[in-house]
């Protein structure tokens, strides 16, 4: 199980020296694979469902991946709906279709009927982006600003930014803990192939990216978060593939609350493109191994 972890680390570190160096590099990343939005008539064979919880930027994310993502294009809104997309992978002369569900993050009606139709009641898809921020996730309205601000804040204590990331990676450890034992006890995608722990936004902590690596995946000797035991659980109860990858989408800047100091990229577009090109390769990896490992 060791060389799983061993290998996971390697990965992430071969893409941190790629981004640092500026170029793509060595570290795996597959020159040529394409992502796009499909056109025209065609089946889409491998069903990829992408969740997490809300304000961790998954609709920019898949704008970024397909290349939808305009420069220069205002700010994303918080999604209330399922978002259904088709995808077009290629790489040499390997081409396939995904169709590609963007589950909200906010509980309600319309996430829950995202989950019946995609995961639940015999659904399954084939490969599930759990989309991750390290805590950097966007508190959308003042409303709801107030309350993590009241809440946090009770008792005198302080409120800084690493409070309000704490807050929202226990938000995140409940919500990945409940799919974990879904998955596991077989309540959600029995036909799972696959599952990447997307870790994004990454160029706003990347100083401290290394803490945000150790954070989701599992260490030597036992050393590892409660989110890293939850996936060390799915490798042990699981046929899963697994992956953690960094990436992000666009330059951004993030204010975790009111009042607190705000953080700006500390990457450009160049190695943006990067994480991003790292991403498309390790996506392309999975579903294609899934496309040979069908019966």
């Amino acid at each position: 199980m060791s060389d799983l972890w061993d290998g996971l680390r390697s990965r992430w570190e071969s893409i941190r020296h790629a981004v640092d160096a500026g170029t793509p590099g060595n570290g795996g990343v597959r020159q040529g694979v394409a992502i796009t939005e499909a056109t025209g008539p065609g089946l889409a064979t491998n069903p990829i469902t992408i969740t997490g919880i809300p304000g961790a930027g998954k609709t920019v994310f898949y704008e970024a991946l397909a290349q939808t993502l305009r420069s220069g294009a205002p700010d994303s809104t918080r999604s209330q709906k399922i978002e259904k997309h088709m995808i077009q992978l290629a790489a040499n002369r390997w081409r396939n279709r995904a169709a590609v569900t963007v589950i909200p993050g906010q509980d309600s009606t319309e996430r829950e009927k995202a989950l019946d139709d995609t995961m639940r009641n015999g659904a399954s898809p084939h490969g599930l982006v759990y989309f991750t921020c390290w805590g950097h996730n966007r508190i959308w309205y003042r409303s709801d600003q107030r309350e993590v601000l009241e809440r946090l804040g009770e008792g005198g204590r302080v409120v800084d930014e690493d409070a309000v990331r704490g807050w929202h990676l226990n938000k995140e450890l409940l919500d990945f803990r409940t799919l974990v034992d879904d998955i596991i006890e077989g309540r959600v995608a029995e036909r799972l192939r696959w599952l990447i722990v997307a870790v994004s936004k990454v160029d706003i902590y990347w100083d401290r990216l290394a803490e945000a690596r150790d954070y989701y995946l599992p260490g030597e000797q036992g050393r590892h978060s409660q989110f890293g035991e939850l996936l060390r659980d799915l490798a042990v109860e699981t046929s899963l593939r697994l992956a953690v990858l960094p990436m992000g989408s666009r330059v951004i800047r993030h204010q975790f609350l009111p009042g607190l100091p705000a953080r700006t990229s500390q990457l450009d577009d160049a190695q943006l493109g990067v994480l991003r090109a790292h991403f498309s390769n390790g996506l392309h990896e999975f579903v294609h191994s899934g496309e040979q490992g069908r019966t």
